[in-house]
């Protein structure tokens, strides 16, 4: 039987908002590492929330969105 690390599992809604953040980048022809960039965050990081491999907290949720000139709630509902 394979064991689950269950702090390693990542939220579903971190997935998905992982998607709309990358959407919503590839809509204005942004590369990661402006928006990383705008937002004090280290690209590689930025690509793993778009990959829904690392979970979001709200303030970096936020500081995305900031970086994007949009509200979280315009980013979230893209």
């Amino acid at each position: 039987m394979k064991k689950t690390n269950i702090q390693n599992t990542i939220p579903p809604y971190c997935i998905e908002l992982g998607l709309r953040i990358r959407e919503y980048r590839k809509s204005t022809n942004k590369s990661i590492k402006e928006i990383a960039y705008k937002a004090g965050i280290d690209a590689q990081n930025l690509r793993k929330y778009e990959l829904g491999k690392q979970e979001m907290r709200v303030s970096m949720l936020k500081r995305i969105a900031d970086a994007f000139e949009i509200s979280v709630s315009e980013l979230v509902n893209f």
